[in-house]
């Protein structure tokens, strides 16, 4: 028996001791093919690009004018004359009260209206034919402005009217509801600009300035704005700072009352080059990458700058044209032969 796991033993060193020679010897002939062909890498050529930070957020969009049409007086809704997305001009009429409204009281001034017009119609006869003095004419008509000022007042509680021209972005009533004074029946907003707030902490405050760049992106459309204002102190109940966006919406491609994505523009360099962070390495001289000159892979130290996610800005050590190594750089060394892959 002892015999039995001896020989195994045995031939268990062997097995082990062929499979290392296999190993090291396959590590032998790649490490001749490197040196003969050249490391498999694959490279970026450098040119100047656009480089942009961004701080994100999410924030709702409205109107930069938005106005709320709301009851003079409770009753029933006789008429919606208008529905989401319609535009409208200031002091049109989208939304009908019944004109026997109690609370208008609009049969009560009409007939009155009516009744001191014909009277005072009559009085001007008179007046002309020398039957009444000016004054009692004065009289007359000024009764008849009294009255035809509250008809026109009834009119206008029965007659709901846009208080600004814009889109329709909200209908909050249907025929035959019933509605107190005061209610919201509908909201108006002038959708070419459109406005948001945003919350920043302490740190992102201080990256932000008026007037930088913003992009606001909804369901795969994009519209462009900038900061318009920028608080000086915390908002003591979000505990946050104020900044206030405008961004263009003239082709409507966003809608009043959506939350967007909003990324604000914090740095931009239009003629950096950019480098994947995979490629920097360092060691106790610094931050260095490797290059591709006549064949072989180059040690460069560089000056790295900002760095968003996936990138990083170099400010020195390298100049557009030339070629970074980005794959493969598990075996380069400074020196080593290179083979240019796709």
């Amino acid at each position: 028996m002892k015999r039995i796991i001896l020989l195994a033993i045995v031939f268990a060193g062997l097995f082990l001791t062929s499979c290392s020679n296999k190993e090291e010897t396959a590590a032998r002939n790649m490490e001749q093919i490197y040196e003969k062909e050249g490391i498999p890498t694959k490279i970026k050529t450098l040119k100047s690009e656009e480089f942009v930070l961004e701080l994100p957020f999410s924030a709702s969009l409205s109107g930069k004018r938005q106005s709320y049409a709301s009851a003079l007086i409770g009753g029933r809704i006789e008429k919606v004359l208008v529905e989401v997305g319609d535009y409208v001009k200031q002091d049109q009429v989208i939304i009908e009260f019944p004109e026997d409204a109690p609370a208008a009281q609009f049969q009560q001034a009409k007939s009155a209206y009516e009744m001191a017009q014909t009277t005072y119609q009559r009085m001007n006869k008179l007046y002309e034919a020398g039957g009444i003095s000016k004054q009692e004419l004065d009289q007359a008509e000024t009764q008849m402005l009294v009255n035809k000022a509250n008809y026109d007042a009834a009119s206008q509680m029965l007659k709901v009217r846009a208080p600004i021209s814009g889109i329709v972005t909200s209908v909050n009533v249907r025929e035959t509801d019933g509605v107190e004074a005061k209610d919201i029946l509908a909201i108006i907003s002038n959708t070419k600009e459109l406005k948001s707030t945003i919350w920043t902490t302490e740190k992102e405050i201080c990256q932000i300035k008026v007037g930088q760049k913003a992009r606001a992106v909804w369901q795969g459309n994009t519209i462009w704005g900038k900061v318009t204002e920028v608080a000086n102190s915390m908002d003591p109940t979000h505990r946050a700072f104020q900044v206030d966006l405008l961004f263009e919406n003239q082709e409507k491609l966003c809608k009043s009352g959506v939350t967007a994505d909003i990324f604000l523009q914090t740095y931009v360099n239009p003629q950096a080059l950019v480098v994947p962070r995979k490629v920097i390495k360092n060691d106790i001289d610094g931050s260095y990458l490797y290059v591709v000159e006549d064949g072989k892979a180059v040690k460069r130290y560089v000056q790295t700058g900002v760095a968003s996610n996936g990138d990083f800005e170099i400010t020195s050590g390298l100049k557009a044209g030339e070629k970074i190594i980005t794959e493969g750089l598990n075996l380069i060394y400074n020196g080593a032969k290179v083979k240019l892959v796709d």
